[in-house]
């Protein structure tokens, strides 16, 4: 299947809010509601969309998120399909990137403390440890999240939430809860479907996601692409700082925003200072986009380390 420029258009749409309706798709994109929905199903038939998300204010919760980096050794491809399947079904583990270059593998854990998180990584580990080689642990203080515009761009300015450790904590309710649990899974979920699965009423269902979208308990809604199947790659950047401030950083995270590659960035308190998730054309594009941003930084950058993600088992914004 070759995307034409509908298609392209439909996937730069649902990718800014993956919850839009088909009625407004079809506004947008000056076509017939069936007319998107075949596409839609098409799209996501042929495997270049996997999954629609929504974004909560994890952090708002109560919650930290962890990641653990592994370069692993003398483990077969058997064994390592057991790994990645037990993460996967592992209900505290939000993402998995299975990559090359300096880990094979890394992975996100939601835990409430430090003590909470260890209980998790000891269980997680001691299972595996006799094929890690070496590790190394980050905790995301900050994520901005963008939408992409390689694909397709209507000049518009970049979509951007982020979420992170200087917001206040709230509790949820327990209907607020029910609705997020199943929002989290499935972004385009019928408002008519979450409540027959969580029990309440149409019109409460729809009134209380429009409530956590006001008070940005809901972010964003999400679309998990398959880059490789639009011929991308999806690589991280680690980036070391030297010499920085807050005013530098904050130059430098907007000139990354405004790059049209870049996915998402997290702060983080690691041996690294910042993440950059980029999909581009190859590596070898990565690298040009690198390379540019560290001569246009030097002055802040120490050095950056890589890696290309060659798939993503799992990604789940909340718990």
């Amino acid at each position: 299947m070759e995307l034409d420029l509908k298609d392209k258009k439909l996937m730069f749409e649902l990718d800014k809010n993956s919850r839009i309706s088909l009625t407004q798709l079809a506004k947008k994109l000056k076509t017939s509601k069936e007319v998107i929905h075949y596409r839609l199903n098409k799209l996501i038939e042929e495997g270049y969309i996997l999954k629609f998300h929504t974004v909560p204010c994890t952090y708002r919760f109560g919650l930290t998120a962890y990641k653990i980096y592994l370069r692993l050794h003398d483990i077969s491809k058997e064994e390592f399909d057991k790994l990645v399947n037990y993460l996967q079904k592992n209900k505290d583990v939000f993402w998995i990137g299975i990559s090359k270059g300096r880990w094979d593998l890394m992975f996100g854990v939601w835990a409430k403390d430090i003590e909470d998180f260890f209980i998790i990584h000891d269980k997680i580990l001691d299972k595996f440890s006799r094929y890690i080689q070496d590790k190394e642990l980050s905790v995301s203080r900050e994520t901005l999240q963008y939408n992409r515009r390689w694909l397709y761009s209507d000049n518009s300015p970049v979509d951007e939430f982020n979420f992170g450790e200087k917001e206040g904590r709230i509790d949820l309710d327990k209907e607020d809860k029910a609705i997020l649990d199943v929002l989290i899974n499935n972004s385009r979920e019928k408002v008519i479907d979450i409540a027959e699965k969580t029990k309440l009423s149409v019109d409460i269902v729809s009134y209380r996601i429009k409530k956590m979208e006001k008070q940005k308990i809901i972010r964003g809604y999400k679309t998990l692409w398959d880059a490789s199947k639009l011929g991308y790659t999806t690589c991280k950047a680690f980036i070391f700082f030297k010499n920085i401030t807050e005013e530098k950083k904050n130059e430098f995270i907007t000139y990354c925003k405004n790059l049209k590659n870049s996915v998402n960035i997290v702060i983080t308190f690691a041996p690294w200072d910042l993440e950059i998730m980029f999909e581009t054309e190859n590596y070898e594009s990565y690298f040009k986009v690198m390379d540019d941003i560290k001569e246009k930084f030097n002055n802040i950058i120490k050095l950056y380390d890589s890696v290309l993600i060659t798939a993503e088992p799992k990604q789940v914004f909340g718990k």
